[in-house]
């Protein structure tokens, strides 16, 4: 019978988040339970389960594939068909394309793409929704694969850098006095589910938990001045947020604004464009990959810091916890960090 040697318990519960068949989980919990307690046979953590020792000798042999193969044709009975596919060839492209960039260029905050996270991106995107099965298979079909080194996302070069630097110290010179430097940017913040805690020995608790992707949005402001503001979404983010994302600093500071904003589709997009050039509105987008000299984000910076050791139940309680930490933000100094001047 298979030792399970090359199999870790990381990669089993790894693989256990992304299953979404009933008789796999049974599976797999076999298997961990097994790798956690030294002194049970793997007959008796089948048996557990309900497993037979047969059985046994047959799917702990079949994990020991794990180290080789992809985990669904391991895991899974037999193939199995996800929904028909009800993306068009444009929203397909469209999909691939957002895949190959950073979550956050989709205005999720996540630091690389899930299943779950791309189900969601589908439902809330283009209205259509898979199983997490086709989901995966998409992903793996747009070139995408789980196995495969942590990709390395694209980053400015230092002449890119020093280029912008340059140019937006000459916009800020040519400003007559009466303009006001904004940074925006936006976030969300995810109603995460609780995987790991402490519990007392000896022990096996299990939680509530859920698949959803559930999150407040958040776009926001700061100001060359130290003056922030902040401005909850309800909706995904798009052309027409970001136009009430300019449109409410001409409101607070007066129709002259400079703002330097990333190169998320969303800032880009052509009705932001027009819109700017209708008013005077002066837009300077960073670098491709320079997050470090957008000032907004070391308000998300101070944000994650205030809630990343939190747990919430409800939406409604991150969203008063997030509103409450984002009242007492330290503003960052926009000179210092577009054009390190000090």
């Amino acid at each position: 019978m298979a030792t399970l040697e090359n199999v870790s318990v990381e990669d089993l519960r790894q693989i256990l988040a992304e299953v979404d068949d009933a008789d796999a989980t049974k599976r797999l919990m076999a298997a961990i339970t097994y790798k956690e307690i030294d002194e049970l046979t793997q007959t008796e953590a089948a048996q557990l389960y309900g497993f037979s020792s047969s059985w046994a000798s047959e799917w702990f042999n079949r994990l020991e594939r794990l180290a080789d193969e992809p985990f669904e044709e391991v895991v899974y009975d037999k193939p199995r068909e996800g929904r028909p596919s009800e993306l068009s060839d444009e929203e397909h492209e469209q999909f691939v394309e957002a895949l190959h960039q950073s979550p956050e260029e989709a205005g999720f905050d996540a630091p690389a793409w899930s299943v779950p996270l791309a189900r969601h991106y589908l439902i809330e995107e283009f209205g259509v929704e898979f199983c997490e099965r086709h989901v995966r298979r998409l992903i793996s079909e747009a070139g995408l694969s789980w196995k495969t080194a942590r990709p390395e996302y694209y980053k400015s070069d230092e002449r890119a850098q020093e280029a912008w630097q340059e140019g937006f110290k000459k916009k800020r010179d040519d400003l007559d006095a009466e303009y006001t430097i904004l940074a925006i940017d936006q976030t969300r913040q995810v109603l995460s589910t609780l995987i790991y805690a402490w519990f007392p020995e000896g022990e096996r608790p299990s939680l509530p938990v859920t698949g959803a992707w559930d999150s407040i949005k958040l776009l926001g402001a700061v100001s060359d001045t130290g003056e922030t503001f902040f401005l909850p979404s309800s909706e995904n983010f798009n052309s027409d947020t970001t136009i009430r994302l300019l449109d409410a600093p001409q409101t607070e500071f007066g129709e002259k604004i400079c703002v330097v904003l990333d190169n998320a589709s969303y800032f880009t997009a052509n009705a932001v464009q027009k819109f700017a050039e209708g008013s005077p509105i002066e837009l300077c987008y960073l670098p491709r990959g320079s997050r470090e000299l957008n000032p907004a984000e070391d308000c998300w910076k101070q944000l994650n810091q205030e809630l990343g050791n939190r747990l919430f139940d409800t939406l409604d309680e991150l969203r008063d916890a997030a509103l409450s930490a984002l009242d007492s933000i330290k503003p960052p100094d926009i000179l210092r960090i577009c054009v390190r001047e000090y």
